[in-house]
């Protein structure tokens, strides 16, 4: 713990129960977290497999847990969802809680690569982040994340808004 509070950015996807195992994650992130806001929820097809839809969004809070300490509680609420141990990186998957961004942060902090490669990557990333905080400029670069949603190729990787209610 420290005394600040510290701006972080989650991603969070499920394509097993999906539906309840996120609803259940945000819960329990709410319980630790209490500033919290969320994205609208996006489905896309898996990347790299053959599986179901993944769920995903990005949910902004605010905490006074380091880098490390945020990290070990993420693994527990993905252990309390069913996920054991390391997954292949192509695989179905029952909770994913990835730290797009803590503070401005850039580099590897505590194993955790900052930001998260897949911002800029994977549509299932930006285009919710961007929606949340069109504004907000990735640490150690000039680009705005509306900037980035706009010219990424949208029809590479569709997604479909979907109406839950978390």
């Amino acid at each position: 713990m420290t005394r600040y509070l510290h701006q972080v950015f989650l991603g969070i996807g499920s394509n097993i129960d999906a539906e309840l195992n996120i609803g259940s994650a945000l819960k329990s992130l709410e319980t630790l977290h209490r500033e919290m806001t969320t994205s609208r929820t996006y489905q896309g097809e898996a990347i790299g497999f053959c599986g179901p839809p993944f769920l995903n969004l990005v949910v902004g809070i605010m905490t006074h847990k380091s880098l490390t300490d945020l990290s070990l509680s993420l693994k527990e609420i993905e252990k309390n969802h069913g996920r054991v141990g390391e997954l292949e990186k192509y695989s179905s998957r029952t909770m994913d809680i990835d730290i797009l961004i803590y503070d401005d942060l850039v580099g590897t902090h505590s194993g955790i690569e900052l930001p998260r490669p897949e911002i800029r990557l994977n549509a299932y990333v930006l285009r919710p982040f961007a929606e949340l905080t069109p504004q907000l400029i990735l640490p150690g670069s000039m680009d705005r994340l509306e900037e980035l949603w706009r010219s990424f190729d949208q029809a590479s990787q569709p997604l479909v808004e979907m109406t839950v209610c978390w």
